[in-house]
């Protein structure tokens, strides 16, 4: 018998493998501790981070609670290889070498592709973020999370060869005669196993009640696949809860009732677990229904992308950034307080033209409205608007409407990619087409022309965009906080670019003698963080860079004492240009715009912001909610409680419910519309 047969419970064989899984859950601690305190200030406290471990008693009990699920962890991964390669009699400096070679780089390489993406966004970000921001096509979502791949395949390659190196190496090394060993693992008896998975248990419960240990825990990766491990295995009814999620699953046997459930009206029973039973009253009647359809001013409305209401009067290198959209908006009106109600171009551009952030519950379509008012519509756009299905969805392809967008034009598009989520027109090319187009047109009959300009679209410049405001545009791969002064200019500059084309266009406009009988409107999509708030980029944050959006129209004396949403727009552009402007609807300061982070069914965060920029967030994941003049995260439970703070949170709450029963009432009419056409087929 070899001298390595019989094994003790330290033996050396043992203590190899121990060691290799210390080295292994030490440099996923270590690493991992110093990119989360890197992203969220974890143990400093950061601007807008809603908790830091500030005393030693705090970090100890995070680091602690940290290593233990780092060790159970790494652990049952080393257990289950150890005991593969033992029963396959594989030298234990081999095995252990593979172990930890392969540990470090699939942990290096995870943390390296999860924080860069945390880096521009927000831990908020999930699939279904990207989804939207990818606008709903899974494979436009794959387009648009492998644009670093390329520098994720030469780190897997070189990787590679070090490890066929080092493993040439090591077999040299080796001792032959470990090969006949065989591993008892006494040290995994019955009596260590069950008090760590009753331990282990606990705390992830522990952890799941108590906020400020849930919010730094589950940004660790060992934590959260156990505690998400878990959640499954108690999910019995399969609706996506279980007993470890927060807030838990409180009827683990009824998958109607959820965190977030669609609350049905009236039956006494709080399926979503916020406000109580949602009551449901008719939706108010349409107000564009209101209206009297007619003509009396051309339209140019103006989308601009990922653009920030901070823009008028900025100066970047002693030069204007924006000389054309500022002397509109000081010639005419510029309403302070309006907003995107979500972070992307795809439910913006429909909550605009369908006047809903549901499926269109009882609302008309912009397009048809004017339609029905005698205009004659036309859509120019510099991105591909098939992308999640925008022109079907809001109507821009129907018959008798002019469309061109990026699909039109492609041998001109800026980047090579044909793919509908990467497709743009630079500025220039949708100018030229918005002066071919109007110099044909009719103008004895009403025009409704839509344009949208990609300018300031990540990563804020593209090949040929003229560089009016600085040097040169921030390369892609600079682009990091530490690059913000860089990046800020970057993306002034692409506005900038945006201001000369609207300059461009207006004049235009007056060199066909229609200014004076156009309305133009200038609206964004959503707005952009640019590092300012520790966020880059858009969809991810309720905030006012991400969400507040510039609206300037050219008519003077536009007085709105109102938070103005997307939805609400349209109903402003024709009051405006039908000559049936009511002030009176447009002062009710205590209105609220409905705003989402995620999908209307399925947000993380959900919020209501109104005139003065007044926010009341709630963070479905942490049950927190944020009063924005307070300063203050507070819980859930404990703020519904409190008489002055509950309206506010019911209001947000309410106004929730209320859209998504709305969606559900429109897709179950769609149904049945589609089921009696195939009945009427037959």
């Amino acid at each position: 018998m070899s001298k390595f047969g019989k094994q003790s419970l330290w033996s050396s064989t043992t203590k190899l493998h121990l060691t290799s899984v210390l080295i292994v859950v030490c440099f996923l601690q270590i690493l991992e501790l110093l990119l989360l305190q890197r992203k969220y200030d974890l143990f400093t406290g950061g601007f807008l981070q809603p908790y830091s471990y500030l005393s030693w008693t705090d970090r100890v009990s995070f680091i602690g609670l940290g290593l233990w699920m780092d060790l159970v962890f790494i652990g049952t991964l080393g257990t289950a290889w150890f005991w593969f390669t033992n029963r396959r009699v594989t030298r234990p400096l081999v095995a252990a070498y593979f172990f930890v070679f392969s540990g470090l780089s699939i942990i290096g390489i995870w943390l390296a592709v999860k924080f860069k993406i945390l880096a521009y966004f927000n831990d908020t970000i999930n699939f279904l973020i990207v989804q939207n921001l990818g606008g709903g096509n899974i494979v436009d979502v794959l387009a648009y999370i492998t644009n670093e791949a390329t520098m994720y395949g030469i780190t897997i390659v070189s990787l590679s060869a070090l490890f066929w190196i080092g493993l040439h190496i090591v077999r040299q090394v080796a001792d032959v005669d470990m090969a006949e060993s065989k591993f008892a693992m006494n040290w995994l008896k019955v009596w260590v196993v069950a008090p760590t998975v009753i331990l282990t248990v606990a705390i992830v419960w522990l952890v799941n009640s108590d906020f400020s240990l849930r919010y730094g825990l589950e940004k660790k990766s060992s934590y959260e696949f156990i505690s998400n491990m878990l959640n499954q295995l108690t999910d019995i009814d399969r609706d996506g809860y279980g007993l470890f999620t927060f807030p838990p699953d409180p009827l683990p046997l009824d998958p109607v009732i959820y965190p977030g459930a669609l609350d049905l009206p009236d039956n006494g029973i709080d399926e979503d677990g916020y406000g109580g039973d949602f009551h449901w009253t008719s939706s108010e009647p349409d107000p564009l229904t209101q209206l009297i359809p007619k003509a009396k001013k051309n339209i140019l409305l103006v989308v601009l992308e990922s653009t920030r209401s901070d823009l008028l009067g900025v100066t970047l290198n002693n030069k204007p950034v924006t000389p054309n959209l500022t002397a509109l908006a000081n010639q005419g009106s510029s309403i302070d307080y309006s907003y995107s109600h979500t972070g992307y171009t795809v439910t913006s551009l429909t909550a605009l033209f369908n006047r809903s952030l549901s499926s269109g519950y009882r609302r008309i379509a912009l397009a048809d409205f004017l339609e029905q008012s005698g205009y004659s519509l036309s859509f120019i756009s510099g991105q591909d608007e098939s992308f999640g299905d925008v022109a079907t969805t809001t109507g821009m392809n129907a018959p008798g409407r002019y469309l061109f967008d990026a699909r039109s034009a492609l041998q001109d598009r800026v980047y090579p990619s044909k793919d509908s989520g990467s497709l743009r027109l630079s500025e220039e090319r949708v100018l030229q087409e918005f002066k071919s187009h109007t110099s044909k047109m009719n103008w004895d009959n009403p025009q409704f022309i839509y344009t949208n300009l990609q300018a300031a679209h990540f990563p804020y410049s593209h090949p040929g965009m003229p560089a009016l405001i600085i040097d040169q545009p921030i390369p892609r791969s600079k682009i990091t906080v530490e690059n913000q002064s860089w990046l800020e200019s970057t993306y002034w500059n692409a506005v900038a670019v945006a201001d000369r084309t609207v300059g461009s266009m207006i004049m235009h406009l007056k060199e066909l003698g229609v200014y004076e009988q156009t309305l133009v409107m200038i609206v964004a999509d959503h707005g952009e963080s640019l590092f300012d708030d520790s966020f880059l980029g858009h969809g991810h944050a309720l905030n006012q860079s991400q969400t507040r959006i510039p609206l300037i129209i050219n008519q003077p004396g536009i007085d709105i004492h109102t938070a103005v949403g997307q939805i609400d727009i349209a109903n402003l552009l024709v009051q405006l240009a039908t000559g049936q402007f009511n002030e009176a609807d447009w002062n009710n300061k205590e209105k609220p715009v409905l705003q989402i982070v995620g999908s209307l069914d399925n947000p993380q965060l959900i919020g209501i912001v109104s005139y003065g920029e007044i926010r009341t967030i709630l963070d479905l994941r942490t049950r927190r909610v944020y009063f924005s003049d307070l300063d203050h995260w507070d819980e859930f439970d404990l703020a519904w409680k409190n008489p002055t703070l509950k309206p506010r949170i019911q209001t947000l709450i309410e106004l929730w419910e209320r859209t998504r029963w709305e969606d559900y009432l429109s897709g179950e009419s769609t149904k049945n519309q589609q089921l009696n056409s195939k009945h009427n087929n037959h």
